[in-house]
């Protein structure tokens, strides 16, 4: 008898309701407090006046015959002076907890166990009655530096006749603490995407300290770029975007979406313009990723566009404006292969200063279907690696790091609740496309142009209606010749000794010089035996060149000549 009752003392904290410290502390030395705050080094303001949206701590009502039980209690037997609004922001209790004070939880058994107008051997927990449905929140009295270490919390929603409902106690953005680096976090999280898929998230030797938890659809940042986005990012790079509880949200509040899949995929040409609308059928709401391959080789190119956006029920388009990664026009007859997936429940889970952990491990939880594959890339990051295959890993969890990667850095894993191939697209792009090319030549070049080789100055018109698309592609091309310079630097010369010869190589406007010697100049005065050349260039570009050989002799000895007169 003994025994059994040992037995029923141990179990109380699981068999009755309580939301809060319960779920994050699954035995008393498993400490986690709740660290509402505004400006305590650089985690997300929390449960604070100037939190706002994303960092409240809201509990959500279904019923005005509901009601909101709560109490607090803090680290060293502190008080602390609390707010309970309404959804529309208006303050409905507030009051200041002492230890012996109603709705002050003064140990682990009191918070586990629940209000005692539910739960025999609960504390006595404040209650409001609501006046209207929808999310209340509780904003706290932090100091001005600072922060609160709330050890123990529960809030905890019944119906009129005292029972409790799980799963009402949600924030976009918690702050918790296990006070210790060496003590781990045993809490679980259960997230609700905004296409009502709810998924749960657990550790494994998970010693994050001081951690911020967030989720979203894109991951550390939200730029529109989700091969960026989803990068595990140096410092704190996170926001909240669904909704975090300790408990499966109540599903007759935050119902099942569906996981459904793609019904139809298709692309079409709009007339001549270069673009094409890509419109996907889904049957659920979930997001689309596309990716238009302009350059045929394998694997993403410069040259390829990455498209994505949400989806819902019914036909959704997506437009390509026809231009390349790069940004230019994508010519007229152009072949493309459009990729892509279509997924539901994209979650991503960025946490802040989580220094170091030995797995995640994440199942879907409603509606049923295969354990989520996590991924994640953390090359930013010291000693980071990436998974982009997926890894399912139920006993130990996937993505692990350590405490130079994970402190003070936001590391992210994501995961999809259902991922769907979308088959394959190939078209051909069609634009009306009247280009204007010019050209500039020097006399004697040629190029070709509009099926031959041209020589001279000139105009040439080529393309026109296209068999392939119906589009007319038509194509100008100026050609501009320039003459040449006009070099002569005459004949080779024979000249006695010590005496000289100008050579010219002529004049223009913007006219360059480069003689073999060196010299830049338009004349050369030459006393020595040798060759000598000249390059002259116009302003154009245009070069032309010549060369003369010049003979000095030496003067004979004197005497040597001997002249005879008749």
């Amino acid at each position: 008898m003994r025994l059994l009752l040992f037995i029923a003392v141990l179990l109380i904290p699981i068999l009755t309701f309580a939301e809060g410290t319960k779920q994050v502390m699954p035995a008393s030395t498993d400490v986690c407090e709740l660290w509402p705050h505004c400006n305590f080094g650089p985690y997300p303001a929390f449960a604070a006046a100037c939190a706002g949206e994303e960092g409240r701590l809201n509990v959500r009502v279904a019923s005005t015959s509901e009601k909101i039980w709560f109490g607090f209690g803090m680290e060293w037997s502190m008080s602390l002076t609390y707010t309970l609004f309404d959804p529309s922001g208006v303050a409905v209790m507030t009051g200041t907890l002492g230890p012996g004070s109603p709705g002050y939880l003064a140990d682990y058994n009191q918070a586990c166990a629940g209000p005692s107008a539910i739960a025999t051997g609960g504390y006595n927990a404040l209650m409001h009655q609501p006046l209207t449905t929808g999310d209340y929140y509780f904003e706290f009295v932090v100091p001005a530096s600072g922060k609160l270490n709330v050890h123990f919390f529960d809030v905890t929603v019944s119906t009129a006749a005292n029972v409790a409902i799980n799963g009402r106690l949600w924030s976009k953005n918690w702050v918790f603490s296990t006070m210790s680096q060496t003590r781990k976090f045993k809490g679980k999280f259960y997230i609700y995407s905004d296409d009502m898929i709810v998924t749960e998230a657990s550790f494994n030797n998970f010693y994050p300290y001081i951690f911020g938890v967030c989720s979203n659809a894109t991951g550390c940042t939200n730029t529109g770029n989700l091969t960026y986005d989803r990068l595990s990012q140096p410092g704190r790079v996170q926001y909240g975007q669904y909704k975090v509880f300790l408990n499966n949200p109540d599903a007759s509040v935050f119902p099942n979406g569906s996981l459904g899949g793609v019904t139809s995929f298709t692309g079409t040409p709009q007339g001549c313009s270069g673009q094409i609308n890509l419109v996907i059928g889904v049957n659920s709401y979930g997001v689309a990723d596309l990716m238009v391959h302009v350059n045929p080789l394998p694997g993403y190119q410069p040259e390829d566009v990455s498209l994505a956006g949400s989806v819902s029920p019914g036909l959704n388009t997506f437009v390509w404006n026809g231009l390349n990664g790069l940004g230019q026009p994508v010519a007229n007859g152009t072949p493309v292969r459009v990729e892509g997936q279509v997924t539901a429940g994209l979650t991503n889970l960025p946490l802040f200063d989580a220094e170091e952990c030995g797995g995640i491990k994440i199942n879907l939880v409603r509606p049923t279907g295969p354990t989520p594959k996590t991924y994640w890339v953390d090359t930013l990051l010291t000693g980071g690696g990436l998974q982009l295959n997926g890894c399912v890993s139920p006993t130990n969890g996937c993505h692990t790091w350590l405490n130079a990667a994970g402190n003070d850095n936001t590391i992210n894993t994501w995961w999809y609740a259902l991922s769907q191939a979308l088959t394959p697209l190939n078209l051909v792009v069609h634009r009306d496309a009247s280009t204007f090319y010019t050209h500039t030549l020097c006399q004697g070049d040629s190029l070709w142009l509009a099926g031959a080789w041209r020589k001279t100055s000139g105009t040439w018109l080529s393309g026109g209606p296209s068999l392939l698309t119906g589009c007319d592609s038509t194509r100008t091309d100026v050609l501009t010749v320039n003459p040449r310079p006009q070099v002569d630097l005459g004949p080779d010369l024979i000249r006695c000794a010590g005496e000289s010869v100008l050579l010219d190589a002529g004049s223009g406007a913007g006219y360059t010089y480069q003689w073999n010697t060196g010299a830049t100049s338009s004349t050369l005065v030459v006393m020595s035996t040798g060759t000598y050349s000249v390059t002259v260039t116009t302003a154009q570009g245009c070069s032309a060149a010549d060369a003369m050989h010049f003979t000095s002799h030496p003067a004979p000895p004197p005497g040597s000549l001997l002249i005879k007169h008749d």
